[in-house]
């Protein structure tokens, strides 16, 4: 799997990681459930930990939406308790969340699916806006695009030169970085180098959310920025 790469700012110590639904899946792991299996003397590695998962209806990457939260059978019976502390744990953060519903698992007795719909999200307006980019896409982007170096597989540039350089992309250079080899059809061996739509939509989509991301920053007060 092509590992994405994390846009962070670098005068932000220990961010909040809580804007998306997608987020808030990882911020419950760790507050709620990572505790609790260390408490009960449980070794689960927490890359195996996908207890809090979403709705494939809503978009991931937005604030709002619906949790699945897939009581562990360590927690079997516990549903209540478990739900309590969720509401809880996002009380804390002002998150708002509607009226949470129970269905038992499908393949385990006694489990149960705790539905969470978060119906309001005011820190996604403390964060900065969402990068969805691949570490591949980011060559693309970072290295060819906008000409910056990655040192240990890390990219650092500040808010201000990344607005700028991102101005000076054009549409051909886009195409040149997306292109393709493509064999003739009526040739038995020419191949041309053409730009591949899906690849140019991506690339697209990408420059548009680290110039949004960049904006953020700046309107922010923060200045230096990296992707790792």
């Amino acid at each position: 799997m092509n590992r994405k790469l994390s846009f962070v700012l670098m005068e932000q110590i220990n961010p909040l990681r809580t804007r998306s639904i997608v987020d808030l899946c990882d911020y419950l792991t760790d507050k709620l459930l990572v505790p609790r299996f260390a408490a009960n003397g449980a070794n689960w590695r927490k890359e195996y930990m996908d207890f809090f998962t979403f709705d494939n209806t809503c978009d991931p990457l937005q604030p709002t939406g619906t949790i699945y939260f897939h009581v562990p059978p360590l927690f079997a019976g516990c549903a209540a308790s478990l739900e309590h502390a969720v509401t809880v744990e996002l009380a804390k953060l002002d998150i708002k969340v509607g009226r949470i519903t129970v269905e038992p698992h499908p393949a385990t007795s006694g489990a149960a699916i705790l539905h969470i719909p978060i119906v309001d999200n005011p820190t996604a307006l403390l964060q900065p806006p969402e990068v969805n980019m691949s570490l591949t896409r980011g060559t693309v982007v970072l290295r060819d695009l906008l000409g910056y170096k990655p040192v240990n597989g890390r990219y650092e540039f500040t808010a201000d030169g990344l607005l700028k350089r991102l101005t000076k992309v054009t549409e051909q250079r886009i195409a040149v970085c997306t292109a393709s080899p493509v064999r003739e059809v009526h040739s038995s061996g020419a191949v041309r180098r053409l730009p591949s739509p899906v690849s140019t939509g991506a690339v697209r989509r990408c420059l548009e959310e680290v110039r949004l991301f960049a904006i953020w920053a700046v309107e922010h007060g923060f200045h230096s920025l990296a992707a790792a």
